[in-house]
């Protein structure tokens, strides 16, 4: 069958169409067109990456995965990023997700601004994420944690239902008892009764707690204005600076006395030789010796002050002599100087 001009030139065109579509595509696929910068990365896992995905410097698309190979034991995934894209030496990257529902992407981060330019074709230092399939793994080994944990509560909680219920059987008259017990005192503070009963039920001691408390606020409103002896105490200054200034004087007084006791201490001063010098206390107890001898003669009416001590003749003589010189001082007033020399002489000889 023999295929006529018309139809001919329409097969061309449609033919033209798909070869400049598949040479678009394989030019955009393999940047015939576009020359990038090469790099490589080596990852533990290449998990959801493949050949032609994005490769994003924080978050903006730089390049395209042109190859990835497995190594020994590592992965290694070659891309290309567009010229003028500055990458760092100590840039970081790994594989992360492009949104919850999926897709993931090769992503860079920045670097330090001090930091040189990598050279092409170097490696590009790496940081293991984690993966979908590792997420999932997580969240399946998080699920038979969690299902586990519930079965072991629900074991616990029908274990302790259980002897709940047993102590309950156990003790059901006592546990009556008590309900029993605790519905007459409820009953009792209601109506009133007891102690407790009336401080619920009787209105005058609400009445004296609300009065007691407007007294508690108007004195404490008092206090806040300095009336009062304790009020100026809380807001004067001056009693603050007089007490400080007192408790400055007693820690003065306490170094003074630390100072003498530690003087005393070392034997200086009367009080110290007293103290530690044993001379002086052999001294006072001789002395003391003496006077108990002393004593003891006076008592037992030796000696002058023994006798004027215990002899009553002595008494009545001093008592006799003082009468007769009152009887001539009586005749002083009449008679003159030789008279009374003579009086005198004559009454007490």
């Amino acid at each position: 069958m023999k295929l006529s001009l018309e139809v001919k030139v329409g097969l061309f065109f449609i033919l033209s169409l798909l070869l400049f579509g598949t040479m678009l595509e394989i030019g955009n696929h393999w940047k015939l067109f576009d020359r990038g910068i090469p790099y490589k990365v080596f990852l533990a896992s290449s998990t959801g990456l493949k050949v032609g995905d994005t490769v994003k410097l924080a978050g903006v698309e730089v390049g395209t995965i042109s190859r990835i190979s497995i190594l020994d034991d590592k992965v290694q995934v070659d891309f290309e990023v567009k010229p003028g894209t500055r990458i760092k030496q100590d840039s970081v990257a790994g594989i992360r997700m492009a949104s919850m529902l999926g897709g993931q992407f090769l992503g860079l981060s920045f670097g330090s601004p001090g930091s040189p330019d990598l050279p092409a074709g170097s490696r590009v230092k790496s940081s293991d994420s984690a993966g979908v399939d590792a997420i999932i793994d997580s969240v399946g080994s998080l699920t038979k944690d969690a299902k586990q944990l519930i079965i072991d509560l629900n074991r616990n909680q029908n274990e302790v239902m259980g002897k709940v219920n047993a102590i309950l059987d156990e003790n059901r008259a006592a546990v009556h008892g008590s309900l029993t017990g605790l519905a007459s005192i409820t009953s009792k503070l209601d109506r009133g009764d007891g102690s407790l009963g009336l401080l619920l039920n009787d209105k005058s001691l609400y009445n004296n707690v609300n009065a007691l408390s407007g007294s508690l606020k108007e004195v404490s409103a008092k206090l806040e204005r300095g009336e009062g002896t304790i009020g100026k105490m809380l807001t004067e200054e001056e009693l603050y600076n007089q007490a400080i200034t007192a408790v400055k004087g007693m820690n003065d007084g306490v170094k003074n006395i630390t100072e003498i006791a530690q003087r005393i201490n070392k034997g200086e001063g009367t009080v110290g030789k007293l103290v530690n010098d044993p001379a002086l206390y052999d001294e006072l107890r001789e002395t003391v010796l003496n006077l108990k001898d002393i004593t003891g003669k006076i008592k037992s009416g030796e000696g002058t002050i023994g006798k004027l001590v215990n002899d009553d003749k002595l008494y009545r003589d001093a008592l006799s002599t003082l009468k007769k010189t009152e009887k001539a001082m009586e005749g002083l007033q009449d008679t003159g100087p030789i008279s009374v020399i003579g009086s005198v002489v004559g009454t007490l000889f």
